[in-house]
């Protein structure tokens, strides 16, 4: 059972990479030049919105997760902002392997230094792997040739903020027992959709406004990617009372890339390259690894 649940879990933030995509290609209209800014205050309010509907408009956290929450709020915000100003300025693939890395080492380095955890041999023989496969799948386009050190500043915050948005999430678990669930993607989630939509409002209000006039093409995708997050969101803090977090992690951040290649090669007709092909297979060795 717990293996179907990692498994939705993985295949829910695929899509929801997948939506995003979708409707980054498709908004072109005038609301095309605030596409991220759209995307992160709708998402976010989505999922936080729909969470408090269904828990009966109940929130009660507790400091610990009030603190939690609104920091994760704040790592989001900057994961999103490091995201494209990182695409702006270099190595796309670069800059994917630093986003995976961060969201698999920051926790396992966590897990063992803080929460006293433990891998053994074949787990970490398993991650190890897992990391080779990710750089496999992203060495097309790789280099850092003519990279600015901004680049490299937003990569870094990147493989920061991917790791501690897994760190906050798992701690706040820990703490409370599993407890406050849906208060921790509340605050997380409408915080930083909050913070994005104050932010926005002093910039541009008008843009802001205008940014919501969608087709509904580019709708449909922004829905579709808003109920995948949503769900991929309350899946993890589930998964995370069943699964070592790092082990969760790993194989979470490696199947959304398996999948997300996937996807590229059969809907965008992208072609599969040999070290493509093999980091999609060392990554499924490492994934079957874990597993065990």
């Amino acid at each position: 059972m717990t293996a179907l649940l990692v498994a939705a879990m993985t295949i829910l933030f695929s899509l929801q990479s997948l939506f995003c995509k979708l409707f980054s290609q498709k908004n072109t209209g005038s609301s095309a030049a605030i596409t991220s800014t759209v995307f992160s205050i709708a998402y976010g309010a989505f999922a936080g919105i729909v969470t408090w509907a269904l828990a009966g408009f109940a929130f009660s956290p507790s400091p610990q997760t009030l603190l939690c929450g609104l920091v994760n709020a704040v790592i989001l915000l900057l994961y999103n902002t490091a995201m494209i100003q990182a695409s702006r300025g270099g190595s796309y693939s670069f800059q994917m392997i630093c986003s995976l890395f961060g969201g698999i080492l920051v926790p396992l380095l966590h897990e063992v230094l803080f929460l006293g955890g433990a891998l053994n041999l074949l787990q970490i023989a398993a991650i190890a792997l897992m990391l080779v496969s990710l750089v496999l799948m992203n060495l097309q386009g790789l280099s850092l040739k003519g990279s600015s050190g901004r680049f490299l500043f937003w990569c870094g915050a990147l493989f920061i903020s991917n790791g501690m948005y897994g760190v906050l999430m798992n701690w706040q678990q820990r703490l409370l027992n599993g407890a406050e669930r849906n208060e921790m993607i509340i605050l997380t989630f409408l915080g930083m959709a909050l913070i994005y939509a104050v932010i926005q409002l002093i910039r541009d209000r008008k843009a802001l406004i205008q940014g919501f006039h969608l087709q509904p093409q580019p709708l449909l995708f922004l829905l579709l990617c808003c109920v995948c997050a949503t769900l991929a969101a309350h899946l993890m803090l589930y998964v995370l009372k069943l699964v070592n977090a790092s082990v969760l992690y790993t194989i979470d951040n490696g199947g959304v890339l398996v999948l997300s290649v996937l996807y590229s090669c059969i809907l965008f007709k992208e072609k599969l390259s040999l070290p493509q092909g093999i980091g999609i297979a060392l990554s499924m060795v490492s994934i079957i690894a874990l597993s065990l």
